[in-house]
Order: structure tokens, then C-alpha cells, then sequence
């Protein structure tokens, strides 16, 4: 039988060449090596020959922005696959080369305004009568894949998080360089607390935990998921994805580069490509060459219950730059033989089953593996104890903790009263102008705390609380307020006890006066009112309003 021709463009290169070995070891594939240089690809040639001994695997010199359809046609290839990168900065000439050649296409683009851009071949993919697919990848490909498996059934998703974070000694290219720092310190347009935002590339650093490995900070990532992930799902409170190295030092210079960004001291990050391969070249004998991917989901499962499920991929003994390819080979595996993709350019999300892409890992060193956990007991709930239930209905539905709550309503704004404590306000993330606004409440609980996000007509106050000795600790910024929770049937009071200021206990005479109640009217709408007031300074913010829960 004729074994389907494939042209990998960039085959020399960190996934070009491991995706060539997949294909050469399933052995039913006729690869052609594609580069600039095809003199350095007579080393893989040979390694391909003693993996598949009867395959017939050449090299060939070609670039993907001279590439031609006659090109293709006389190779004769009936798929092929830009493995080249960096998608960033990629113009259309390969796409158009395979379209009008009648060639299957298939990319690893990661670029979020690349995949954005693919259906603009829509119409001249489908007129040929061949499939365009780009993100053949981790993303979007993978981490699609991968959350269609993980929320198969579940009602309603709150939150979606996804991070990758490489083991450091995995080969780093330059073009893997320069496509991240293409958008580090960039605004990128993400979905959390319940709308779309604005945050910049590579910034809010969080912990990422995959078991197995040792706990790692990860950054917003502008990746193609962004976009796919509200699309696809709809989440409630937010669509995440972040990226993380494995070494500190690695993470904080990339920051500053997107410091430089943002201080507008240099119009892109990529002006460091030169100098960051070669401090990630200096740097790549320390740390591991262990890296991993997770997924976290929290919302409504298929029974209707809160719930909260994580998916995690570990990738050790230097396997991690397989995991990208594996997505790449799963869509050669179903152009050539599976079912048939229906003409046209599209984005690989939602394309491929988790289970078309992990076949490809099982002679790596590669676990994948899931988990459903049933959410703690909400925060209020816990500090209470049985007086929680002595709450008004929506005054318990407000902190049910678990699915989390994104409410409605309208707040009467009474701003600082006098210019420093504006300022105070201010840099507190308080709301500072007078009058009545709508108003969005957005409560999510995680990791034992709930954080607390009051949209005021745009600004956004937040702030983060926990149980502290059986009382509520509210924290905004470096200042964390303690107080004591008094439930009836009317409602909820708290009542201020103490305060910390960089976990330093603030005097008593210098803590704020704080009023905040709960309360319930006879529509069932959740009424507030909070004002907090400065020792001698006077009102920094006061605000009381309704919520519909």
C-alpha cells in the first residue's frame, strides 16, 4: 500500500525533529525532512531509517515564506505540516502554497492572532477541497482536548485555568524565545471576573502545583486559548492561561522585559530575543528537564452539584517537547486514515479527542491523569458554624462558597471625603466618584478563601478573605481587617476586632471604623451597606445598594 507523503517544514528544528521520529516509528508514513539547510537533516534522515527501516524518508530544501504550490505538487506530498515557527511573526505564503497545491495544511501555531486569522481561507480551503488546521499543539489542540474530557457532562463551568510550565533543560530555540517575548508586557484581553479585561503578558504570577514536580510560578500567557476557551465554554467567572519557567531567575527577567514594555522603554520584548537565548542557553544546565501542563475546572457537574476537577500531564526524562507534536500527529493520523475533516481552515480546538493525542505518548515518558474533588464546605458556613443557618435564604446563597456567585444590582456611591483619603481609595482599588452605579459582585472561593470582586460602573474594588480564629479576615492589599460575624434571621453584621498592616498589628486607635451589614428585602434581592471611615480623616468609602443572587 502506498504510504501517505508528508512534507514536515522546519524538521531540523526542537518539534519538527521529534515529530518526524513519531511518524517514522508508526511506520506508515513517507516523510519528507523540509529546511533551509538540508545538509543538517542527513543525521535525522539516518536516525528515521532505524526507526522505520522500510519507510522512505528524504530531506529537501524549503523555506515556508518562498514555498511554492509547484513546489509542493512535484514533491508530491498529500499533507503538510509547518513545524517551523515563530507563528507570531508568520505570513500566509505556506497556507496559500498547500491550498492551491490541494495539500492538506497543519500548523503548530500557539500565536493567538494567527489562529484568530485562519478563517480568512475558509472559502479557497474549501473550494480546494482540503483541510486547513492550525494549533495542532498544547494549545489549543491539547488543552481542548483535555477539558472536552475532563467537563464531558457538566452543566455549567465557573472558572477554567490552564498552565504549562517546561522543565528548563528542554531545548529552548530562538524562535520559541521570540515568540513568547512577542507578547510579554503587550496587553492581552482576557476573560475573569465575569467580563472581559484588559491584563499584559507574562504578569499576575501564581503557584502552580502538579504533582510530581515541585511547585512553580506561572504568568498570563496570550495564547489562542483565551479566545477558544469562552467561546467553547462559556465560564461563568473566568477563562485562564498562564506559563511559568522553572527557574526564578528565568521568570523575574522575562518580567522585566515586560516592565521595559509597559514603561514604554521599548516597543516590544523581542528586542531582547538575542540576549535571553543566550542567558537561557548559559542557564540550561541548572534545573530539570521535568515539566508538565494542568487544567483546573470548577462549576456544576453532571448531577448538578458543585464541583471541582483538575487534569494534569507530567512529562520527565527530557520527553517534554513531545507533547506539543503529539496533537500535530494525531491530525496526520486522521487526515491520512481516520475520519474524514471536512474542508475548510480552522482552528484544531475541539477537533481532537484526548484519546487520538495521548496514544501518541505512550512510549514517552508521559503520565496523564485526572481528578474530580468535592468542594470544602463554604468559608461563612465554616466560621458560623450552626448559626449559618439561622441566615435569610439569599444571604446563604450570597456564601454558598461553590458555584460561585456572579451577581447583579445597583450601589449608591458615597466617595473619601477628603482629598488624601482619595487618594487612599485610590490605591486601594476603592471607588472615588459620588453617585448611584451598577453594580457586579463576582465571589469566588479557592483554596479555603473566597475573593471578593465589586465592579462599581468599571472600577473594580477586590479584596480576599479567610478564616483567622474563628472570625473573618477581609485583606485589601497589604492591610487585612479582622472581624466577628453576628447571623440571625435578618441578616448578617461585621463587627471589626483588629487589623495588620504587612501582618503587622495596626493600634486600635489607628484602625478604621468599619460598618458593613447584609440584609434581606421583600423582594428577595440581597441589600448591603458598608462605610468605612479613617480615624480622625474621616469616610474613606461608604456604598449601599441591592444585589439580585
Amino acid at each position: 500500500m502506498t504510504r501517505p507523503h508528508v512534507l514536515i517544514i522546519g524538521a531540523g528544528g526542537t518539534f519538527g525533529s521529534r515529530l518526524a521520529r513519531l511518524l517514522a516509528q508508526a511506520g506508515r508514513f513517507q516523510l519528507s525532512l523540509g529546511g533551509r539547510s538540508p545538509g543538517k537533516l542527513a543525521a535525522l534522515a539516518e536516525e528515521l531509517k532505524s526507526l522505520d527501516p522500510e519507510g522512505k524518508h528524504t530531506t529537501i530544501r524549503i523555506d515556508r515564506d518562498t514555498a511554492t504550490a509547484e513546489n509542493l505538487t512535484a514533491l508530491g506530498c498529500q499533507i503538510v505540516v509547518d513545524c517551523a515557527g515563530p507563528f507570531q511573526l508568520s505570513g500566509p505564503n505556506l497556507i496559500n502554497a498547500a491550498i492551491a497545491a490541494r495539500c492538506h495544511y497543519v500548523d503548530l501555531a500557539d500565536s493567538r492572532q494567527f489562529i484568530a486569522g485562519i478563517t480568512q481561507f475558509d472559502a479557497a480551503a474549501r473550494a480546494s477541497g482540503i483541510s486547513v488546521t492550525t494549533g495542532a499543539s498544547s494549545t489549543p489542540a491539547l488543552s481542548n482536548a483535555a477539558l472536552d474530557s475532563l467537563a464531558a457532562g457538566w452543566r455549567s463551568l465557573d472558572t477554567i485555568d490552564c498552565a504549562i510550565v517546561p522543565g528548563n533543560q528542554t531545548p529552548k530555540g530562538r524562535s520559541v524565545i521570540e515568540g513568547i517575548l512577542s507578547w510579554v508586557g503587550q496587553p492581552v484581553r482576557v476573560y475573569r471576573e465575569g467580563e472581559w479585561q484588559t491584563g499584559h503578558g507574562w504578569s499576575r504570577p501564581r503557584w502552580v502545583t502538579i504533582s510530581g514536580l515541585k511547585p512553580r510560578r506561572a504568568m498570563l500567557a496570550d495564547v489562542p486559548d483565551l479566545d477558544t476557551l469562552p467561546a467553547r465554554w462559556s465560564p461563568r467567572v473566568r477563562a485562564a492561561f498562564d506559563a511559568g519557567m522553572e527557574l526564578p531567575v528565568l521568570n523575574w527577567l522575562i518580567a522585566l522585559s515586560g516592565l521595559a514594555v509597559r514603561s514604554r522603554l521599548v516597543p516590544s520584548a523581542r528586542l531582547f530575543t538575542g540576549l535571553g537565548t543566550l542567558v537561557a542557553n548559559a542557564l540550561d544546565r541548572f534545573g530539570s528537564q521535568d515539566g508538565g501542563m494542568l487544567i483546573e475546572i470548577s462549576g456544576e457537574d453532571a448531577n448538578g452539584q458543585a464541583s471541582h476537577a483538575r487534569w494534569q500531564l507530567k512529562a520527565t526524562a527530557g520527553d517534554g517537547p513531545y507533547v506539543p507534536v503529539g496533537p500535530a500527529a494525531a491530525m496526520v493520523q486522521r487526515l491520512a486514515f481516520g475520519t474524514p475533516i471536512e474542508a475548510g481552515a480552522r482552528s484544531a480546538a475541539g477537533l481532537l479527542s484526548i484519546d487520538e493525542i495521548s496514544a501518541w505518548y505512550a512510549s514517552l515518558s508521559i503520565e496523564i491523569s485526572s481528578e474530580t474533588s468535592v468542594p470544602e464546605p463554604p468559608l461563612y458556613q465554616r466560621v458560623l458554624g450552626a448559626a449559618f443557618s439561622s441566615l435569610p435564604e439569599t444571604t446563604r446563597r450570597l456564601h454558598r462558597g461553590m458555584p460561585a456567585i456572579v451577581a447583579d444590582g445597583e450601589a449608591l456611591v458615597r466617595p473619601a471625603s477628603s482629598p488624601l483619603n482619595r487618594l487612599v481609595a485610590k490605591l486601594l482599588g476603592m471607588p472615588t466618584k459620588p453617585g448611584t452605579v451598577p453594580v457586579r459582585v463576582v465571589i469566588e472561593q479557592r483554596d479555603g478563601r473566597e475573593y471578593w470582586s465589586r465592579n462599581f460602573a468599571g472600577k473594580i474594588m477586590r479584596s480576599q478573605m479567610r478564616e483567622s480564629g474563628g472570625l473573618i479576615a477581609e485583606s485589601f492589599g497589604p492591610f487585612s481587617i479582622r472581624m466577628r460575624l453576628a447571623a440571625d434571621a435578618n441578616g448578617l453584621d461585621m463587627q471589626r476586632v483588629d487589623g495588620s498592616f504587612l501582618g503587622l498589628p495596626i493600634p486600635m486607635f489607628l484602625l478604621p471604623q468599619i460598618k458593613a451589614e447584609e440584609r434581606v428585602d421583600d423582594e428577595g434581592r440581597h441589600l448591603f451597606d458598608v462605610e468605612i471611615d479613617l480615624p480622625l480623616l474621616g469616610r474613606l468609602v461608604a456604598y449601599r445598594g441591592h444585589l439580585s443572587v
